[in-house]
Protein backbone atom coordinates (compact mmCIF):
# COMPACT_ATOMS: atom_id res chain seq x y z
CA UNK A 1 0.00 0.00 0.00
CA UNK A 2 1.56 3.22 -1.19
CA UNK A 3 1.57 6.36 1.16
CA UNK A 4 -0.19 9.32 0.10
CA UNK A 5 2.81 11.50 -0.22
CA UNK A 6 4.46 8.76 -2.66
CA UNK A 7 1.60 8.25 -5.53
CA UNK A 8 1.80 9.58 -8.61
CA UNK A 9 -0.44 12.52 -8.57
CA UNK A 10 1.95 14.35 -5.69
CA UNK A 11 4.81 13.15 -7.06
CA UNK A 12 4.32 15.24 -10.40
CA UNK A 13 3.14 18.36 -8.34
CA UNK A 14 6.19 18.16 -6.44
CA UNK A 15 7.66 19.01 -9.43
CA UNK A 16 5.59 22.40 -10.35
CA UNK A 17 7.40 25.83 -9.96
CA UNK A 18 4.75 28.47 -7.86
CA UNK A 19 3.30 29.67 -11.51
CA UNK A 20 2.65 26.58 -12.81
CA UNK A 21 0.84 25.11 -9.46
CA UNK A 22 -1.38 28.74 -9.95
CA UNK A 23 -2.18 27.46 -13.54
CA UNK A 24 -3.06 23.90 -12.49
CA UNK A 25 -5.36 25.27 -9.86
CA UNK A 26 -7.09 27.28 -12.81
CA UNK A 27 -7.09 24.22 -14.54
CA UNK A 28 -8.91 22.04 -12.04
CA UNK A 29 -11.45 24.71 -11.46
CA UNK A 30 -12.42 25.14 -15.52
CA UNK A 31 -15.36 22.58 -16.25
CA UNK A 32 -14.10 22.40 -19.55
CA UNK A 33 -10.53 20.84 -18.08
CA UNK A 34 -11.85 19.05 -15.51
CA UNK A 35 -15.61 17.58 -14.24
CA UNK A 36 -14.80 16.46 -11.11
CA UNK A 37 -14.79 18.76 -8.19
CA UNK A 38 -13.71 15.91 -5.48
CA UNK A 39 -10.40 16.92 -7.19
CA UNK A 40 -10.49 20.13 -7.09
CA UNK A 41 -11.07 19.81 -3.39
CA UNK A 42 -8.02 17.06 -3.15
CA UNK A 43 -6.16 19.61 -4.56
CA UNK A 44 -7.18 22.29 -1.87
CA UNK A 45 -6.41 20.10 0.80
CA UNK A 46 -2.64 19.04 -0.80
CA UNK A 47 -1.24 22.52 -2.15
CA UNK A 48 -0.77 23.66 1.67
CA UNK A 49 2.15 21.27 1.84
CA UNK A 50 3.55 22.36 -1.29
CA UNK A 51 6.63 22.41 -2.09
CA UNK A 52 8.07 19.45 0.08
CA UNK A 53 4.62 17.28 0.73
CA UNK A 54 6.75 15.75 3.36
CA UNK A 55 4.51 16.12 6.35
CA UNK A 56 3.83 11.90 6.96
CA UNK A 57 0.77 13.18 9.47
CA UNK A 58 -1.49 12.89 6.54
CA UNK A 59 -2.87 9.64 5.40
CA UNK A 60 -5.15 8.26 2.49
CA UNK A 61 -8.20 7.88 4.85
CA UNK A 62 -7.34 11.24 6.42
CA UNK A 63 -7.79 13.22 2.93
CA UNK A 64 -11.03 11.27 1.88
CA UNK A 65 -12.59 12.31 5.02
CA UNK A 66 -11.89 15.95 4.19
CA UNK A 67 -13.21 15.17 0.49
CA UNK A 68 -16.02 12.76 1.35
CA UNK A 69 -16.77 13.67 5.07
CA UNK A 70 -20.41 11.33 4.18
CA UNK A 71 -18.65 8.73 2.34
CA UNK A 72 -17.38 5.44 3.02
CA UNK A 73 -13.52 5.09 3.19
CA UNK A 74 -12.06 2.34 0.95
CA UNK A 75 -8.46 1.91 -0.22
CA UNK A 76 -9.86 1.48 -3.59
CA UNK A 77 -11.98 4.28 -4.06
CA UNK A 78 -9.44 6.57 -2.80
CA UNK A 79 -7.09 5.13 -5.25
CA UNK A 80 -9.21 6.07 -8.16
CA UNK A 81 -9.51 9.40 -7.14
CA UNK A 82 -5.60 9.98 -7.25
CA UNK A 83 -5.68 8.09 -10.30
CA UNK A 84 -7.68 10.10 -11.69
CA UNK A 85 -5.93 13.36 -10.32
CA UNK A 86 -2.68 12.05 -12.07
CA UNK A 87 -4.44 11.57 -15.37
CA UNK A 88 -6.04 15.54 -15.16
CA UNK A 89 -2.11 16.39 -14.46
CA UNK A 90 -0.96 14.71 -17.18
CA UNK A 91 -3.30 15.94 -19.30
CA UNK A 92 -2.25 19.32 -18.11
CA UNK A 93 1.46 18.98 -18.91
CA UNK A 94 0.50 18.12 -21.92
CA UNK A 95 -1.58 21.54 -22.59
CA UNK A 96 1.77 23.25 -21.21
CA UNK A 97 3.93 21.56 -23.55
CA UNK A 98 1.88 22.68 -26.39
CA UNK A 99 0.99 26.59 -25.50
CA UNK A 100 4.91 26.82 -25.48
CA UNK A 101 5.68 25.31 -28.75
CA UNK A 102 4.52 27.24 -31.90
CA UNK A 103 6.02 25.08 -34.26
CA UNK A 104 3.49 21.90 -32.81
CA UNK A 105 0.66 24.44 -32.86
CA UNK A 106 1.26 25.20 -36.59
CA UNK A 107 1.89 21.83 -37.50
CA UNK A 108 -1.43 20.41 -35.84
CA UNK A 109 -3.77 23.78 -36.96
CA UNK A 110 -2.64 22.92 -40.87
CA UNK A 111 -3.67 19.72 -40.39
CA UNK A 112 -6.92 20.24 -39.36
CA UNK A 113 -7.03 22.68 -42.40
CA UNK A 114 -6.44 19.92 -45.02
CA UNK A 115 -8.45 17.04 -43.23
CA UNK A 116 -11.27 19.45 -43.16
CA UNK A 117 -10.30 20.55 -47.24
CA UNK A 118 -9.90 24.17 -46.32
CA UNK A 119 -7.73 24.38 -49.06
CA UNK A 120 -7.32 28.27 -49.18
CA UNK A 121 -6.18 28.60 -45.61
CA UNK A 122 -4.03 25.54 -45.79
CA UNK A 123 -1.92 27.33 -48.64
CA UNK A 124 -2.25 30.85 -46.86
CA UNK A 125 -0.63 29.65 -43.86
CA UNK A 126 1.19 27.19 -44.80
CA UNK A 127 2.79 29.89 -47.05
CA UNK A 128 3.47 32.53 -43.89
CA UNK A 129 4.65 29.66 -41.74
CA UNK A 130 7.12 28.46 -44.50
CA UNK A 131 8.46 31.75 -44.64
CA UNK A 132 8.98 32.36 -40.74
CA UNK A 133 10.55 29.42 -40.46
CA UNK A 134 13.08 30.53 -43.39
CA UNK A 135 13.60 33.36 -42.15
CA UNK A 136 14.89 32.88 -38.39
CA UNK A 137 18.51 33.27 -38.41
CA UNK A 138 19.04 30.40 -36.07
CA UNK A 139 16.44 27.99 -36.05
CA UNK A 140 15.73 25.64 -33.68
CA UNK A 141 16.10 21.71 -34.56
CA UNK A 142 12.33 21.34 -33.98
CA UNK A 143 11.79 24.36 -36.61
CA UNK A 144 13.75 22.24 -38.93
CA UNK A 145 11.59 19.40 -38.73
CA UNK A 146 8.19 21.29 -39.21
CA UNK A 147 9.82 23.04 -42.15
CA UNK A 148 10.33 19.49 -43.70
CA UNK A 149 6.66 18.60 -42.56
CA UNK A 150 5.06 21.75 -44.69
CA UNK A 151 6.77 20.87 -47.17
CA UNK A 152 5.71 17.29 -47.51
CA UNK A 153 2.57 18.06 -46.67
CA UNK A 154 2.27 20.54 -49.41
CA UNK A 155 3.66 18.83 -51.96
CA UNK A 156 1.79 16.30 -51.34
CA UNK A 157 -1.64 17.72 -51.00
CA UNK A 158 -4.76 16.11 -53.20
CA UNK A 159 -5.24 19.40 -55.11
CA UNK A 160 -2.99 20.72 -58.20
CA UNK A 161 -2.51 23.70 -56.30
CA UNK A 162 1.21 24.28 -55.70
CA UNK A 163 3.67 26.94 -53.16
CA UNK A 164 5.92 27.69 -55.84
CA UNK A 165 7.61 25.37 -58.37
CA UNK A 166 7.51 21.48 -57.50
CA UNK A 167 11.52 20.96 -58.10
CA UNK A 168 12.07 24.01 -55.02
CA UNK A 169 9.67 22.25 -52.54
CA UNK A 170 11.47 18.73 -53.46
CA UNK A 171 14.88 20.69 -53.11
CA UNK A 172 14.02 22.11 -50.02
CA UNK A 173 12.68 18.50 -49.04
CA UNK A 174 16.31 17.37 -49.51
CA UNK A 175 17.89 20.08 -47.70
CA UNK A 176 15.92 19.82 -44.25
CA UNK A 177 16.36 16.14 -44.15
CA UNK A 178 19.88 16.19 -45.35
CA UNK A 179 20.80 18.75 -42.19
CA UNK A 180 18.21 16.67 -39.94
CA UNK A 181 20.39 13.02 -40.79
CA UNK A 182 23.89 14.79 -40.54
CA UNK A 183 23.13 16.33 -36.74
CA UNK A 184 21.12 13.71 -35.52
CA UNK A 185 24.00 11.28 -36.88
CA UNK A 186 26.64 13.11 -35.96
CA UNK A 187 25.50 13.11 -32.12
CA UNK A 188 25.56 9.55 -32.45
CA UNK A 189 28.88 9.36 -33.99
CA UNK A 190 30.08 11.63 -31.27
CA UNK A 191 28.83 9.47 -28.23
CA UNK A 192 30.32 6.50 -30.09
CA UNK A 193 33.54 7.81 -30.07
CA UNK A 194 33.60 9.25 -26.69
CA UNK A 195 32.36 5.54 -25.07
CA UNK A 196 34.86 4.17 -26.81
CA UNK A 197 37.90 6.21 -25.21
CA UNK A 198 36.10 5.65 -21.80
CA UNK A 199 34.78 1.97 -22.16
CA UNK A 200 37.26 -1.14 -23.44
CA UNK A 201 33.67 -2.67 -25.12
CA UNK A 202 34.54 -0.47 -28.45
CA UNK A 203 31.89 -0.03 -31.00
CA UNK A 204 33.37 -1.36 -34.29
CA UNK A 205 30.92 0.00 -36.97
CA UNK A 206 32.29 3.87 -35.47
CA UNK A 207 34.70 3.98 -38.53
CA UNK A 208 32.40 2.79 -41.05
CA UNK A 209 29.16 5.05 -40.02
CA UNK A 210 31.83 7.99 -39.78
CA UNK A 211 32.66 7.56 -43.58
CA UNK A 212 28.84 7.00 -44.76
CA UNK A 213 28.68 10.60 -42.86
CA UNK A 214 31.47 12.21 -44.15
CA UNK A 215 30.04 11.51 -47.71
CA UNK A 216 26.75 12.76 -47.13
CA UNK A 217 27.82 15.94 -45.50
CA UNK A 218 30.22 17.11 -48.29
CA UNK A 219 29.76 20.49 -49.32
CA UNK A 220 26.97 20.71 -46.97
CA UNK A 221 27.53 23.90 -44.37
CA UNK A 222 26.63 24.61 -41.04
CA UNK A 223 28.49 26.13 -38.14
CA UNK A 224 27.33 22.43 -35.95
CA UNK A 225 28.56 20.47 -38.38
CA UNK A 226 32.08 21.99 -38.81
CA UNK A 227 32.43 20.95 -35.37
CA UNK A 228 31.68 18.14 -35.44
CA UNK A 229 34.11 17.93 -38.69
CA UNK A 230 36.85 19.04 -36.31
CA UNK A 231 35.55 16.98 -33.29
CA UNK A 232 36.17 13.76 -35.20
CA UNK A 233 39.62 14.38 -36.87
CA UNK A 234 40.65 14.42 -32.99
CA UNK A 235 44.40 12.66 -32.42
CA UNK A 236 46.32 11.43 -29.41
CA UNK A 237 49.19 13.17 -30.55
CA UNK A 238 47.83 16.54 -30.97
CA UNK A 239 44.82 15.90 -28.69
CA UNK A 240 45.59 19.42 -26.69
CA UNK A 241 46.10 21.35 -29.34
CA UNK A 242 42.94 20.27 -31.56
CA UNK A 243 41.12 20.63 -27.68
CA UNK A 244 41.87 24.76 -27.58
CA UNK A 245 41.30 24.87 -31.22
CA UNK A 246 37.82 23.30 -31.01
CA UNK A 247 36.80 24.70 -28.11
CA UNK A 248 37.98 28.66 -29.59
CA UNK A 249 36.10 28.09 -32.45
CA UNK A 250 32.86 27.30 -30.41
CA UNK A 251 33.25 30.03 -28.19
CA UNK A 252 33.58 32.08 -31.11
CA UNK A 253 30.74 31.14 -33.15
CA UNK A 254 28.29 29.99 -29.87
CA UNK A 255 25.49 32.19 -30.91
CA UNK A 256 25.18 30.50 -34.79
CA UNK A 257 24.13 27.46 -33.26
CA UNK A 258 20.17 27.16 -31.79
CA UNK A 259 20.14 26.03 -27.89
CA UNK A 260 20.00 22.46 -28.54
CA UNK A 261 23.50 22.53 -30.67
CA UNK A 262 24.95 24.95 -27.88
CA UNK A 263 24.05 22.46 -25.34
CA UNK A 264 24.73 18.99 -27.27
CA UNK A 265 28.40 20.88 -27.97
CA UNK A 266 29.04 22.35 -24.30
CA UNK A 267 28.25 18.95 -23.08
CA UNK A 268 30.76 17.35 -25.28
CA UNK A 269 33.44 19.96 -24.16
CA UNK A 270 32.62 19.65 -20.66
CA UNK A 271 33.35 15.74 -21.15
CA UNK A 272 36.64 16.30 -23.11
CA UNK A 273 37.86 18.32 -20.51
CA UNK A 274 36.63 16.45 -17.44
CA UNK A 275 38.50 13.35 -19.62
CA UNK A 276 42.05 15.72 -19.61
CA UNK A 277 41.85 17.00 -15.95
CA UNK A 278 41.40 13.34 -14.75
CA UNK A 279 44.43 12.39 -16.41
CA UNK A 280 46.35 15.61 -14.99
CA UNK A 281 46.67 17.15 -17.65
CA UNK A 282 44.33 20.17 -17.60
CA UNK A 283 43.79 21.93 -13.80
CA UNK A 284 39.91 21.67 -12.83
CA UNK A 285 39.59 25.46 -13.06
CA UNK A 286 40.45 25.72 -16.95
CA UNK A 287 37.05 24.01 -17.07
CA UNK A 288 35.38 27.50 -15.44
CA UNK A 289 35.25 29.82 -18.57
CA UNK A 290 32.93 26.55 -20.21
CA UNK A 291 30.59 26.35 -16.91
CA UNK A 292 30.38 30.23 -16.89
CA UNK A 293 29.16 30.47 -20.64
CA UNK A 294 26.51 27.68 -19.58
CA UNK A 295 25.17 29.29 -16.75
CA UNK A 296 24.52 32.42 -18.62
CA UNK A 297 23.45 31.12 -21.35
CA UNK A 298 21.03 28.58 -19.74
CA UNK A 299 22.44 25.45 -21.67
CA UNK A 300 23.97 24.11 -18.52
CA UNK A 301 20.53 23.37 -17.12
CA UNK A 302 17.95 20.27 -17.72
CA UNK A 303 14.57 21.49 -17.11
CA UNK A 304 16.06 24.77 -15.33
CA UNK A 305 17.32 21.96 -12.93
CA UNK A 306 21.05 21.83 -12.23
CA UNK A 307 22.82 18.03 -11.64
CA UNK A 308 24.88 17.59 -8.24
CA UNK A 309 28.20 16.51 -10.56
CA UNK A 310 27.82 20.22 -12.05
CA UNK A 311 27.20 22.20 -9.48
CA UNK A 312 30.15 20.60 -7.44
CA UNK A 313 32.27 20.51 -10.21
CA UNK A 314 32.01 24.59 -11.02
CA UNK A 315 32.57 24.81 -7.08
CA UNK A 316 35.50 22.99 -7.23
CA UNK A 317 36.39 24.57 -10.26
CA UNK A 318 35.89 28.21 -8.87
CA UNK A 319 37.21 27.92 -5.44
CA UNK A 320 40.36 26.00 -7.33
CA UNK A 321 41.15 29.22 -9.12
CA UNK A 322 40.74 31.26 -6.10
CA UNK A 323 37.62 33.09 -7.58
CA UNK A 324 36.10 32.89 -4.07
CA UNK A 325 33.48 35.88 -5.00
CA UNK A 326 32.31 33.84 -7.91
CA UNK A 327 31.89 30.81 -6.03
CA UNK A 328 29.60 32.98 -3.35
CA UNK A 329 27.50 34.27 -6.22
CA UNK A 330 26.85 31.21 -7.71
CA UNK A 331 25.88 29.32 -4.62
CA UNK A 332 23.94 32.30 -3.83
CA UNK A 333 22.05 32.75 -7.26
CA UNK A 334 22.11 28.87 -8.43
CA UNK A 335 21.54 26.11 -5.43
CA UNK A 336 17.85 26.83 -6.01
CA UNK A 337 18.46 24.99 -9.50
CA UNK A 338 19.72 22.39 -7.62
CA UNK A 339 16.28 19.50 -6.70
CA UNK A 340 15.23 20.21 -3.56
CA UNK A 341 16.20 17.24 -1.90
CA UNK A 342 19.76 17.67 -2.00
CA UNK A 343 20.02 21.17 -1.86
CA UNK A 344 21.09 22.04 1.52
CA UNK A 345 23.87 19.03 1.07
CA UNK A 346 25.18 21.30 -1.40
CA UNK A 347 25.03 24.59 0.11
CA UNK A 348 27.01 23.24 3.21
CA UNK A 349 29.36 20.95 1.26
CA UNK A 350 30.31 24.47 -0.86
CA UNK A 351 30.66 26.59 2.08
CA UNK A 352 33.16 23.96 3.67
CA UNK A 353 34.92 23.69 0.20
CA UNK A 354 35.52 27.08 0.30
CA UNK A 355 36.79 27.37 3.69
CA UNK A 356 39.06 24.44 2.79
CA UNK A 357 40.58 26.81 -0.35
CA UNK A 358 40.59 29.54 1.68
CA UNK A 359 43.17 27.64 3.89
CA UNK A 360 40.63 28.34 6.70
CA UNK A 361 41.49 24.55 7.47
CA UNK A 362 39.43 24.08 11.19
CA UNK A 363 36.69 26.00 9.97
CA UNK A 364 36.30 23.79 7.17
CA UNK A 365 36.45 20.58 9.38
CA UNK A 366 34.02 22.29 11.50
CA UNK A 367 31.47 23.05 8.98
CA UNK A 368 31.65 19.41 8.23
CA UNK A 369 31.71 17.95 11.35
CA UNK A 370 28.84 19.64 12.10
CA UNK A 371 26.26 18.50 9.18
CA UNK A 372 25.34 15.23 8.59
CA UNK A 373 24.94 14.51 4.39
CA UNK A 374 22.06 12.82 3.09
CA UNK A 375 22.32 12.09 -0.28
CA UNK A 376 25.31 9.77 -1.54
CA UNK A 377 27.20 12.23 -3.68
CA UNK A 378 27.43 14.75 -1.14
CA UNK A 379 28.28 12.21 1.38
CA UNK A 380 30.86 10.84 -1.22
CA UNK A 381 32.06 14.25 -1.94
CA UNK A 382 32.54 15.68 1.92
CA UNK A 383 34.73 12.55 2.87
CA UNK A 384 37.18 13.41 0.50
CA UNK A 385 37.27 17.02 1.21
CA UNK A 386 37.12 16.14 4.89
CA UNK A 387 40.24 13.74 4.19
CA UNK A 388 42.20 16.35 1.84
CA UNK A 389 41.36 18.92 5.09
CA UNK A 390 42.97 16.27 7.56
CA UNK A 391 45.73 15.96 5.23
CA UNK A 392 46.39 19.75 5.10
CA UNK A 393 46.16 19.96 8.68
CA UNK A 394 48.53 16.97 9.47
CA UNK A 395 51.74 18.53 7.12
CA UNK A 396 50.88 22.06 9.52
CA UNK A 397 50.95 19.70 12.66
CA UNK A 398 52.00 16.12 12.75
CA UNK A 399 49.52 15.36 15.73
CA UNK A 400 47.32 14.93 13.41
CA UNK A 401 48.43 12.32 11.93
CA UNK A 402 46.42 9.88 14.00
CA UNK A 403 43.16 11.58 12.80
CA UNK A 404 43.95 11.49 9.39
CA UNK A 405 44.64 7.85 9.54
CA UNK A 406 41.61 6.74 11.48
CA UNK A 407 39.03 9.07 9.43
CA UNK A 408 40.67 7.32 5.89
CA UNK A 409 40.03 3.64 7.96
CA UNK A 410 36.50 4.65 8.48
CA UNK A 411 35.93 5.90 5.07
CA UNK A 412 37.10 2.78 3.12
CA UNK A 413 34.68 0.63 5.61
CA UNK A 414 32.02 2.83 4.57
CA UNK A 415 32.88 1.89 0.88
CA UNK A 416 32.76 -1.43 1.46
CA UNK A 417 29.23 -1.03 2.85
CA UNK A 418 27.72 0.78 -0.14
CA UNK A 419 25.98 -1.90 -1.79
CA UNK A 420 24.61 0.90 -4.73
CA UNK A 421 28.03 2.24 -5.32
CA UNK A 422 29.33 0.72 -8.81
CA UNK A 423 32.81 -1.28 -8.77
CA UNK A 424 34.61 1.40 -10.69
CA UNK A 425 33.49 3.98 -8.77
CA UNK A 426 34.40 3.03 -5.43
CA UNK A 427 37.59 1.69 -6.64
CA UNK A 428 38.20 5.39 -7.55
CA UNK A 429 37.72 6.41 -4.00
CA UNK A 430 39.69 3.37 -2.52
CA UNK A 431 42.24 4.29 -4.56
CA UNK A 432 42.10 7.74 -3.25
CA UNK A 433 42.40 6.92 0.07
CA UNK A 434 45.36 4.82 -0.44
CA UNK A 435 47.40 7.30 -2.11
CA UNK A 436 46.89 9.38 0.71
CA UNK A 437 47.98 7.15 3.19
CA UNK A 438 51.01 6.30 1.29
CA UNK A 439 51.85 9.92 1.38
CA UNK A 440 51.18 10.90 4.69
CA UNK A 441 53.88 7.71 5.56
CA UNK A 442 56.58 9.08 3.16
CA UNK A 443 56.00 12.37 4.66
CA UNK A 444 56.10 11.15 8.06
CA UNK A 445 58.76 8.91 6.89
CA UNK A 446 57.28 5.93 8.12
CA UNK A 447 58.42 4.26 5.21
CA UNK A 448 62.22 5.83 4.43
CA UNK A 449 62.58 3.50 1.20
CA UNK A 450 59.21 4.32 -0.28
CA UNK A 451 59.42 4.91 -3.92
CA UNK A 452 56.59 7.81 -5.18
CA UNK A 453 57.06 7.38 -8.64
CA UNK A 454 54.33 5.21 -9.32
CA UNK A 455 51.88 7.52 -8.33
CA UNK A 456 52.78 9.44 -11.65
CA UNK A 457 52.29 6.72 -14.01
CA UNK A 458 48.69 5.48 -12.20
CA UNK A 459 46.82 7.89 -12.97
CA UNK A 460 43.76 5.95 -14.78
CA UNK A 461 40.38 6.24 -11.96
CA UNK A 462 41.44 7.47 -8.96
CA UNK A 463 39.95 10.85 -7.46
CA UNK A 464 41.06 14.25 -7.31
CA UNK A 465 44.29 13.57 -9.32
CA UNK A 466 45.62 17.05 -9.56
CA UNK A 467 44.88 17.80 -6.08
CA UNK A 468 46.87 14.67 -5.34
CA UNK A 469 49.48 15.19 -7.57
CA UNK A 470 49.87 18.48 -6.24
CA UNK A 471 50.32 17.22 -2.56
CA UNK A 472 53.11 14.52 -4.11
CA UNK A 473 55.05 17.49 -5.12
CA UNK A 474 54.44 19.39 -1.73
CA UNK A 475 55.39 16.40 0.21
CA UNK A 476 58.81 15.54 -1.65
CA UNK A 477 59.61 19.50 -1.43
CA UNK A 478 58.91 19.15 2.35
CA UNK A 479 60.60 16.20 2.67
CA UNK A 480 63.98 17.35 0.48
CA UNK A 481 63.98 20.57 3.08
CA UNK A 482 64.39 18.38 5.92
CA UNK A 483 66.59 16.01 5.00
CA UNK A 484 68.92 19.24 3.70
CA UNK A 485 68.64 21.15 7.45
CA UNK A 486 71.84 20.60 9.22
CA UNK A 487 71.63 17.95 12.60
Amino acid sequence: MTSLFTTKFVRLLQTFDVSEMRAFEDWLNSPWCNSNRNIVQIFFHLKSYYPTFNKRLLSKEALFRLVLPKGKFSERRMNNLLSEASQTVEKFLVFQRLSHNEGMQYDLLMREFQERAFDDWFFKESVQEINRLKDKKVPEWEDRFYLFRLHKRVYHHPTETKIGDIRAALEQMNEQLDLLYLLEKADVINEMIFRNRLSKERYPATEEVLKKWEIIGKGIKHPAIDLYRMRFVYSREREMEQYWALRKAYEEGFHALNTHEQKAHLISLLNDTMVLIKSGKMDIGDILPLYRLGLESGTLFNQGKLTVNTYTAIVSASNTKGDFEFTKYFVENYSENLHLKVRNDGIIWAKAHTAYRRKELEEGRKILKGYEFKTLHFQLVSRVLNTQIYFDLMIQDMSYQMFLFSFMESFERWLLRQDTLSKDLSDSFVRFIQICRTLSRYYTRASQKLKLKRLHTTRANIQAINWLLQKESEVIHLVDQHKRKPR
